[in-house]
């Protein structure tokens, strides 16, 4: 077993066939086969393997490329207590504001007393984007709960960190900005599902040696269910069961490799 604690920054294959990773800490690891589980903006961007035409298909190239990823944002806000218990508050706010949702979390239900968690600016594509502009999370937290308050003072009014300390109990994360993902999840915009099943057969390949690559693509982006656990899992078998086979292993009967033979035709 090998476990690298470095993230991959590129994959290429040697002419000898093995698969050589750079790591962002400067070294580099060499391997027989490759799942790579990471978001199709990932690939394309972080690790610069659709620059490399010998390691997929063109559907999938064109796939890694074009399918849609959703912006996300979320705002944490660590509370003294669960003010909305004691004063009878919603512990859920929906508005048309830049905030958005607001959710109340309870980490400790047994303790009437614990510290709370809420929730803020849960949004999503546009209302993501409306506020990557806010970079620093202190000016975003503060102009989110002014927003809060003209919908409920009652609430905004008790809405700021432990403290008062807004550099250590205030937590803002944008997917769209994150270096490892470059968006939240996929989801697929009209017409893309043919994307979707480029991506997901692709370790099919490993059944035919001819256009075997050895590199397998997994992850909940390369799944017809972005965003679930489901997807990234059901990818994983499917991967690691090409992996198997390429390497001439033996697979149980009814492996995905063998049983899974449908696919939606779109042009009927």
């Amino acid at each position: 077993d090998c476990i690298v604690h470095a993230a991959v920054r590129g994959v290429t294959k040697r002419a000898d066939g093995k698969f050589v990773l750079a790591l962002d800490d400067g070294a580099a690891q060499s391997f027989d086969r490759v799942i790579v589980a990471t978001t199709t903006r990932a690939i394309q961007v972080r690790m610069g393997i659709t620059d490399t035409s010998n390691l997929f298909a063109p559907e999938v190239m064109r796939a890694i490329k074009e399918t849609h990823m959703v912006s996300s944002s979320k705002l944490f806000i660590l509370t003294r207590d669960k003010f909305w218990l004691r004063h009878g508050l919603p512990h859920n706010i929906q508005t048309d504001t830049l905030a958005r949702g607001i959710y109340c979390l309870d980490y400790a239900p047994d303790d009437p007393y614990a510290h709370g968690v809420v929730l803020i600016s849960y949004t999503w594509e546009d209302d993501s984007h409306k506020i990557l502009s806010l970079t620093d999370k202190i000016e975003r937290c503060k102009r989110l709960v002014a927003e809060i308050g003209a919908v409920s003072p009652a609430f905004a009014a008790h809405l700021f960190p432990l403290d008062n300390d807004y550099a250590r109990n205030v937590i803002s994360h944008d997917w769209l900005l994150d270096p490892y993902a470059l968006g939240a999840f996929k989801l697929n915009h009209p017409g893309e599902d043919v994307h979707s099943q480029a991506l997901f057969y692709q370790f099919q390949t490993a059944a035919d040696p001819t256009v075997d690559s050895g590199i397998y693509l997994a992850g909940c982006c390369c799944s017809f269910t972005g965003g679930w656990i489901e997807g990234a899992v059901q990818t994983a078998i499917n991967a690691a069961s090409a992996v198997i086979h390429s390497l001439g292993g033996t697979l149980a009967e009814g492996n995905p490799l063998d049983a899974m033979r449908s696919r939606y035709r779109y042009g009927d």
